[in-house]
């Protein structure tokens, strides 16, 4: 009992600051602190400056092997691309969606929000060191997700207009995704991590090190505001496809993530990671790359306020089954 009492004390010291941070960020535009228009600056600001920056010190600062966690790393896949596939399928022939809709549902349900939540959870949670597996985790969606994503909707509107397929259309995905400051910010931080000297020494200057350290270090504090601003405002459309969306997106992926760390002999921090990062609330990104694309607009901003709000009760959840199902974990 006293064990049980023990982690649910820990769950509180560690998941409540993150919540009294988003709700500080609500209540600054409900009492009119912030305007509703902060939501584009915030956001801006944390996926272009201070989460990029973050990976980038994180990542030159590590080890390469550290970074080249290979297990981790298909493990990690395996699970998007289970969950990705479940949510397609379930849209698609199931629902009877659209391939354009269901292409962006899918994309809805297995995009965690890694910069605005992810980091400072894991952070908090277990230490600065966690920002190497959403560096690894970012990478890994630039090169997969997001291209797959972008392909599938230009193939859908060029369907819609007439157009032809070509090959151009996947470069054009890819470079779409790989010309992001955050996937930009890990390939740098690689580089640096690999030409370090063995005396720690590195051809980056003291003042550009300095500079991004300054930056990361906003960056728990202003994406967990940003969440508070996005959910501000944003009504819940129910139906019946977004209840089955919302059921996949915060409790079937959660799921699939614990089956895979046990199948993939993953335990202890490791195991922590990808289990939160992948139960993480959808992003924001991925509500924008809705709007942009004009699909599922409604559908997108409904899920991404239902996600956040129910990982109040999801990831304090996922942390107590974890203490007490996976080796490993303090």
């Amino acid at each position: 009992m006293d064990l049980y009492w023990s982690a649910i004390w820990q769950v509180v010291n560690s998941c409540l600051p993150v919540f009294i941070l988003i709700f500080l960020g609500w209540f600054c535009v409900h009492k009119g602190i912030f305007s509703k228009d902060s939501k584009k600056l915030l956001s801006g600001l944390v996926s272009n400056f201070v989460f990029p920056a973050l990976l980038f010190v994180h990542t030159s600062h590590a080890k390469p092997s550290e970074i080249f966690n290979g297990n981790w790393m298909i493990a990690f896949f395996c699970t998007m691309f289970c969950i990705w596939i479940v949510c397609f399928f379930v849209n698609k022939y199931i629902l009877h969606s659209p391939l354009k809709e269901s292409t962006m549902q899918s994309m809805l349900c297995c995009f965690p929000n890694m910069g605005g939540m992810g980091v400072p959870f894991l952070t908090l949670l277990l230490g600065a060191s966690s920002t190497i597996s959403v560096a690894v985790a970012n990478f890994v969606v630039a090169l997969t997700l997001i291209p797959v994503t972008i392909f599938l909707l230009e193939f859908c509107d060029a369907k819609l207009s007439g157009k032809s397929v070509s090959g151009m259309m996947v470069l054009n995905a890819v470079k779409h995704s790989v010309m992001k400051p955050m996937f930009l910010a890990v390939i740098l931080g690689l580089i640096v991590s690999i030409t370090t000297k063995s005396d720690g020494t590195t051809w980056v200057p003291d003042f550009v090190l300095n500079t991004a350290g300054i930056m990361s270090g906003a960056c728990n504090f202003i994406s967990l505001i940003a969440v508070g601003v996005g959910v501000y405002g944003v009504k819940i459309t129910f139906d019946k496809a977004l209840v089955i969306n919302i059921i996949l997106k915060s409790f079937f992926t959660p799921i699939v993530a614990l089956i895979v760390v046990h199948l993939f002999g993953i335990s202890g921090m490791e195991a922590e990671e990808l289990v939160f990062l992948l139960a993480m609330p959808t992003a924001s990104t991925a509500v924008i790359l809705a709007y942009n694309w004009n699909v599922q607009q409604k559908e997108a901003s409904s899920i991404f306020l239902a996600s956040t709000a129910l990982s109040v009760i999801i990831l304090p959840s996922l942390l107590l089954i974890m203490k007490f199902t996976i080796p490993g974990i303090i």
